[in-house]
């Protein structure tokens, strides 16, 4: 497969989401604080979203179908396991996948900081792939669910910097004095 025409970026991005919904769900059993653990869970849903999204265009695409409206793609429903989902054709290549972040660590506010980087270094990379796309792509269709998802990728990545920030700085998920700004 030619990892960059339509499909397989699509394809590519199915595999990044379904690793980013692992690593978040893992990053929610191993946080230190119930509401950074829902933090983690609500991304990890979103991730699903996208996937859902990724999976109704590939399908869309390999019907010979075109593009399909990223709206009315977000509301197929289909019946996956998000965990490990029964995904089209092949895995792509090593270097197209995501490094491998293993929470190998006691549950500490150390260790939600080094899931929030890593969760930063993923939200970037996706980002990347489908900003790329849009930018290859000469279907409006295409480019419009590309855009769609550099945003929701770019405002996950604005929340784990501004949750990392807020941990650095406080040292804690909660402050009395505070507000919980960052559950997404």
């Amino acid at each position: 497969m030619d990892w960059n025409s339509p499909k397989g970026v699509l394809r590519r991005g199915m595999s990044l989401e379904r690793d980013g919904y692992n690593f978040y769900m893992e990053a929610a059993e191993n946080a230190s604080d119930e509401r950074g653990a829902a933090m983690f869970r609500d991304l990890a849903n979103q991730e699903v979203d996208h996937l859902k999204l990724l999976l109704a265009e590939y399908r869309a695409l390999d019907a010979d179908e075109g593009w399909v409206p990223h709206d009315e793609a977000m509301d197929q429903s289909f019946d996956i396991d998000s965990a490990d989902p029964d995904l089209p054709g092949q895995e792509p290549p090593e270097e197209y996948q995501l490094p491998v972040f293993t929470l190998d660590r006691e549950v500490s506010l150390e260790g939600d900081i080094a899931a929030l980087d890593f969760g930063l270094e993923t939200e970037d990379i996706t980002r990347d792939l489908y900003a790329h796309g849009a930018e290859e792509s000469d279907d409006e269709r295409a480019r419009e669910a590309y855009e769609f998802l550099v945003e929701q990728e770019e405002r996950h990545y604005e929340l784990l910097q501004n949750t990392r920030n807020y941990l650095a700085e406080n040292q804690t998920w909660w402050d009395s004095e505070e507000y919980p700004f960052f559950i997404g």
